[in-house]
């Protein structure tokens, strides 16, 4: 019934790492963010659940979670 859930960004994705612990429900060790290379449209950022790590990698290479966000 909500039409205001996105894929959060690099950014806001570190965020609810940071308070993984607060949010929960997180069983992927990675998850997709919206954020996408600058000069590849093919390539976006992931955030790594068990130790906060982000990378940036090609879309079909990996097979990881989303997490959609409403606006905090």
């Amino acid at each position: 019934t909500y039409g205001d859930w996105y894929l959060p960004s690099k950014y806001e994705l570190n965020l609810l790492y940071l308070q993984k612990s607060v949010v929960g429900g997180f069983i992927k060790n990675f998850y997709w963010s919206s954020t996408e290379g600058d000069a590849d449209a093919d390539v976006a950022w992931i955030q790594g659940f068990k130790d906060g790590y982000q990378l940036i990698t090609f879309k079909h290479f990996y097979g990881d979670g989303v997490r959609a966000v409403r606006a905090f």
